[in-house]
């Protein structure tokens, strides 16, 4: 395994604190075969001074703007191509990893050559005995609904396996094939945030690519409240994924579209209404209109 070459990729911005504890709980793994690399999209000055501080700087690459998920990570992508990396890991700042995270990640990516990426079994940090996410399902009905899969089932009830049933991988933190990117290309940059690792994933089925998800691989993350920049990306972005691969985007389109205004009724009469619903009215016309509002 000494004999891989293997990046991690950590994107920033204005999460200094969690990232830089992120690099130090992969500098503590101690991977002869691991290149970090910090991207940071353009944070703070305050965040950057942390970074510069912590990072050392052969591991940070300093971005001139927030580009979004997508183009942050491709800068990543781009620079352990050129330095003929085998396999990437993708990682969000708020991911915690234990010493055989990557390892187990790597044995199963390296024995089925038919995988684009395999990712982990995501688990709470405050809550180690509750699963996040054993990989994403997606279903192309008129909702486009995604889920993840055994969301908030006891960790002692779920035994660890090899699970190919999924339908993408949480871009938290997947492990990427270089051979399936170059084929495939990199993290389409059109969405900003939400939904690239869907796309990504989508299109490594379409080339005949395997995914999975090995919850013996074992990483913790942070959950929040969802705010309104979720609301309004993960609307639009669901529509434009749709556009792109959805069978009937039309029944897309009328569902949310009924949804919205049933959601404005209710309002008038005083019934419950859900918080954040400017945002996905925003969500809805700039993913209609393939444009961006600011939020």
């Amino acid at each position: 395994m000494e004999r891989l070459n293997v990046f991690a990729l950590i994107l920033n911005y204005n999460s200094a604190n969690e990232t830089i504890e992120l690099f130090k709980n992969l500098e503590e793994q101690n991977y002869k075969f691991l290149n970090i690399l910090v991207i940071d999209n353009h944070s703070s000055n305050s965040d950057l001074i942390k970074l510069k501080e912590n990072v050392p700087s052969k591991n940070l690459f300093l971005n001139k703007n927030n580009s979004g998920y997508a183009a942050g990570n491709n800068i990543g992508v781009d620079i352990a191509l050129r330095q003929k990396a085998d396999y990437i890991w993708i990682l969000n700042p708020d991911i915690r990893i234990t010493f055989y995270s990557l390892p187990i990640l790597l044995n199963t990516i390296i024995e089925d050559k038919t995988l684009a990426a395999v990712g982990p079994r995501i688990i709470h940090r405050h809550n180690r005995a509750k699963i996040f996410s054993d990989g994403e399902l997606l279903r192309m009905d008129e909702k486009c609904s995604t889920s993840q899969k055994n969301f908030n089932k006891d960790v002692s009830e779920i035994p660890g396996n090899v699970d190919y049933g999924i339908d993408y991988i949480n871009g938290s933190s997947i492990l990427l094939n270089c051979k399936a990117i170059r084929e495939i290309g990199n993290f389409p940059e059109e969405y900003f945030l939400y939904f690239e690792e869907t796309d990504w994933c989508f299109r490594a089925r379409q080339n005949n690519w395997r995914l999975a998800i090995n919850t013996n691989a074992i990483v913790y993350n942070l959950t929040s409240v969802k705010k309104s920049l979720f609301h309004y990306y993960f609307m639009r972005n669901k529509l434009i994924f749709c556009k792109k691969y959805h069978p009937d985007f039309s029944k897309v389109k009328n569902y949310y579209l009924k949804s919205l205004i049933r959601e404005l009724l209710n309002r008038f009469k005083g019934k419950y209404f859900r918080p954040f619903y400017k945002s996905r009215i925003k969500g809805f016309i700039s993913g209609i209109l393939f444009t961006t509002f600011k939020i």
